[in-house]
């Protein structure tokens, strides 16, 4: 015979709807939540600054316009005595080519002369 009291047992657990209950409290969920929220912005600030920062280094500084102005006139003669200097150099090297061309003639002309003195 079967026992009355095992199948009304089980027709009552088949009929109660069962539900999850959550181990911890609403409150220490929400910390949770909250914490892994700041770390996470803390995580993504950090990054930032750190990409910000290592682009600085390719950044002109910031200097002050008259500071500006002073280097880019020192630069500029700067660059016209380089012109000056080199213009000189190669008008020397011109008048010494012209020099050395006018002598090697004058030498092969003496070579020359000599050398039909000497076989008279």
């Amino acid at each position: 015979m079967a026992d009355a009291r095992r199948s009304a047992r089980m027709r009552s657990d088949a009929q109660r709807a069962f539900e999850l209950k959550p181990v911890r409290s609403r409150a220490w969920r929400w910390g949770v939540a909250l914490a892994w929220t700041a770390a996470a912005s803390a995580a993504g600030a950090g990054l930032a600054a750190w990409v910000l920062h290592a682009g600085d280094a390719g950044r002109c500084p910031v200097v002050a316009p008259d500071l500006l102005q002073t280097r880019l006139s020192n630069t500029e003669l700067a660059l016209e005595q380089e012109r000056a200097a080199r213009s000189a150099v190669q008008k020397a090297a011109e008048a010494a080519q012209a020099e050395t061309a006018k002598l090697q003639a004058e030498l092969l002309f003496l070579r020359g002369h000599g050398a039909r003195s000497s076989a008279r």
